[in-house]
């Protein structure tokens, strides 16, 4: 399987009440709900604090994505696989991702990879919300490129975001590597 053959329609089913990715239930969710609520996180508990809880709610969601994925398909390769991570991010309607860089070295154990997303939703929510931001604000997101990362390779994969559209930047722009 590459990452490029992922298709919406093939991956998520709708039912009465349900929606289903190979037995994995989902639940759509509204951005304007998603940025009064980061908003209301961001009052009770300050932003340093909302920053952890969102990105701790991304990892675990990249962690869970990157496991299906594991079980649903039979990947060409582990460069394949962690590409299907911004694939299926953009398919949910995150963002659509454009991979920059993506080099994974196994016999040195190394990991680096570069991704812009155009149109974050995570961006926008922050920015309509709080408005203009003097620091990346796609922490869920950044959450989940670590999250997808790491259990793909089995070791800490840290991903920070260099450019974002909620400090006004033109586009967001992560950068991940390795622990080491």
């Amino acid at each position: 399987m590459r990452a490029d053959d992922l298709h919406l329609d093939e991956l998520v089913h709708f039912s009465d009440g349900l929606v289903d990715l190979h037995g994995r239930r989902l639940i759509i969710l509204d951005l304007h709900a998603l940025a009064q609520f980061r908003r209301d996180i961001v009052e009770m508990v300050g932003l340093e604090q909302a920053r952890r809880i969102f990105t701790r709610l991304g990892y675990f969601w990249g962690q869970t994505d990157a496991a299906a994925m594991k079980r649903i398909f039979r990947w060409e390769n582990i460069i394949e696989w962690v590409k299907a991570g911004p694939m299926l991010h953009a398919l949910q309607g995150a963002a659509r991702a454009e991979i920059k860089t993506l080099n994974i070295d196994q016999a040195e154990d190394r990991f680096s990879m570069e991704v812009i997303w155009h149109d974050s939703g995570e961006a926008e929510a922050s920015a309509t919300e709080l408005g203009t931001s003097a620091e990346p604000s796609c922490w869920t997101f950044v959450g989940y490129a670590s999250g997808y990362a790491s259990f793909c390779l089995g070791k800490s994969v840290y991903f920070l975001e260099t450019q974002c559209r909620a400090k006004g930047d033109s586009i967001c722009r992560v950068v991940g590597k390795d622990i080491d």
